[in-house]
């Protein structure tokens, strides 16, 4: 009896070991996906269930209902629909089922969108009710989409007088150009999506009535020494993610660029410094830190007073009490990094005062010991806080870090002849392994960037290999960081030239430091479209189209599979 009991208590054991490890593996690699185990699926399950998706039994299983209900919600969400719950996935999932996102894929009929008040003033914003033309209901449509919530769009942009032809349910091009249209004649972002800024603007046209639109609420961003905000905020009515833009997006950055977080261009992109300012700002407010702007973050956002460090000089910054320093470095974290970038930020050094030692603190330390004459190392020791903290200390001499200015190149590329079309699957991707490098040139520019292998899958992830790749990158892109993907040459590691197709968003998970890049992208070459249609139906199917029309344009010939 007792070698049986054991045998059993060994039993258990080890299933609660398979347990563990499934889930270790969704941490090491990233992301959920079909078979794994365990709370952080069970986690999954339950909200997906709250948001109202077919998930079968919460059981913490990753089966095929679950894998049904993420490709179901990325697709709803505009996301790469793929079944893997990545970080993007999982924070919007997240998100929705906290509540941030009730009023848009959820509200009901009866109910009111609300606007966002600052500092008690309300703002006229179009009523939901039951009377109203979409009742409530404002989650985007996008192009692409099939449905009746497409054909009553189409009925208002109609009965508005910005025809679109067939009211058929199908979100084509003549729907998208009167989309379009709406937007340029009411001054709102010029996308061709009907999010909720336009769906409520469209339904107060035909309601006779008026709303602020987000091109006549956009603020001016007061002066640095503003004590307190009184800011009306009516055009943040969306939750906003990495890759977003418009007058909304505009408007969070000038109020963190108020509060001492930001410290790039108010230009509506969503890219990866707002995402930076918007997590420090959030692990400054005690709210959860991903880096998406949702309504607590709009909430406490727009309350919050100036970063103390903006009505400071560098001298009246707290430092240590006892005198003693310690070496602060990249990847440090605590209240003397806290001290010490609110000390250069004061003194007129770029950065964000986050409490984390990041790369743009680095390059901060590196400029302030340039310019006062200290050993330029990029770490703040005893001598350099000294310094800092002295009341002697100089501002910056010039506006950019030597260790951030970039020379970029450009060069006549492969010739047509060197460029061979090579199959990811047969010829390209058993010949790689992560870690190798790869040239990538782009074509249009002249420019050139190195790519290290990150991990190999249907496409390959990788990154810039450094922070000189990532600028030459962003700049062959026009300066912006965006899904929206360039047809490349690659040179492979045996100095074959290929095909490629790659854009510049980062995302998810990385390994190279210091390369000002947050996460990896994702590098695609050719595959038969029919198996990309079947497991990458999206973004893996839009590369794939980018890569036959280069492809066309370069040697007149079509690929036919």
């Amino acid at each position: 009896m007792l070698h049986r009991a054991v045998r059993r208590m060994a039993v258990v054991l080890c299933v609660l070991l398979l347990l563990t490890t499934s889930a270790f593996a969704r941490t090491a690699n990233g992301s959920l996906c079909y078979g794994d185990k365990g709370d952080e699926v069970r986690q999954l399950q339950e909200d997906l269930k709250k948001l109202g998706y077919q998930i079968g039994t919460v059981d913490g299983s990753f089966g095929a209902y679950t894998e049904n209900a993420v490709r179901k919600f990325q697709k709803k969400n505009g996301l790469k629909v793929d079944g893997l719950v990545g970080e993007k996935t999982l924070a919007m999932i997240s998100s929705q089922a906290s509540g941030v996102q009730t009023q848009v894929t959820a509200a009901p009929s009866s109910q009111s969108a609300q606007p966002i008040v600052v500092s008690g003033q309300a703002t006229t914003t179009t009523s939901t009710s039951g009377s109203s033309y979409f009742q409530g209901n404002y989650s985007t449509i996008r192009p692409g989409d099939k449905g009746s919530r497409v054909t009553l769009l189409q009925s208002a942009l109609n009965a508005a007088g910005y025809s679109c032809g067939k009211q058929d349910g199908v979100y084509g091009s003549g729907t998208k150009a009167a989309v379009q249209a709406l937007q340029r004649a009411e001054k709102l972002t010029v996308d061709g999506i009907a999010g909720r800024v336009t769906l409520t603007r469209l339904e107060t046209l035909l309601s006779g009535g008026k709303t602020a639109s987000a091109a006549q609420t956009t603020t001016a961003a007061p002066a640095q020494t503003t004590t307190s905000s009184s800011t009306t905020v009516s055009a943040v009515s969306r939750t906003l993610y990495p890759g977003y833009t418009g007058d909304d997006v505009k408007l969070v950055q000038q109020q963190l660029k108020l509060l001492g977080y930001y410290t790039g261009s108010v230009d509506g992109k969503y890219g990866t410094s707002t995402t930076s300012a918007v997590s420090a700002f959030q692990r400054s407010a005690g709210l959860t830190v991903d880096g998406i702007a949702g309504k607590k973050t709009f909430d406490k956002l727009f309350t919050s007073q100036p970063a103390s460090a903006t009505a400071q000089t560098a001298s009246q910054v707290q430092a240590p009490t006892d005198g003693s320093y310690r070496n602060l470095s990249y990847g440090a974290t605590g209240s003397d990094v806290t001290s010490v970038q609110s000390a250069l930020y004061a003194l007129g050094y770029s950065l964000n005062v986050s409490g984390t030692y990041d790369q743009k603190t680095v390059d901060a330390v590196k400029l302030f010991q340039k310019s006062n004459g200290l050993t330029m190392d990029g770490v703040a020791g005893p001598n350099t806080q000294k310094k800092l903290y002295s009341g002697s200390a100089s501002g910056p001499v010039s506006d950019t870090s030597p260790s951030t200015t970039v020379s970029i190149s450009t060069s006549s590329g492969p010739s047509k002849s060197e460029i061979k079309l090579l199959h990811w699957f047969n010829d390209i991707k058993p010949t790689l392994k992560s870690g190798q490098n790869i040239l990538v040139y782009e074509p249009n520019s002249g420019i050139s960037w190195t790519l290290r292998l990150y991990s190999l899958g249907r496409h390959a992830d990788a990154e810039p290999a450094t922070a000189s790749d990532t600028a030459a990158m962003l700049k062959a892109f026009g300066g912006v960081n965006t899904w929206t993907q360039k047809a490349v040459y690659v040179r492979l590691p045996n100095g074959t030239w290929t095909l490629g197709s790659t854009h510049d968003m980062p995302h998810m998970s990385g390994s190279v430091k210091d390369n000002n890049f947050n996460g990896h992208l994702c590098v695609h070459f050719l595959r038969d479209m029919s198996e990309a249609e079947k497991n990458d139906p999206s973004y893996g199917v839009s590369n794939q189209k980018t890569i036959r029309a280069a492809w066309k344009a370069l040697t007149g010939e079509e690929i036919t599979k």
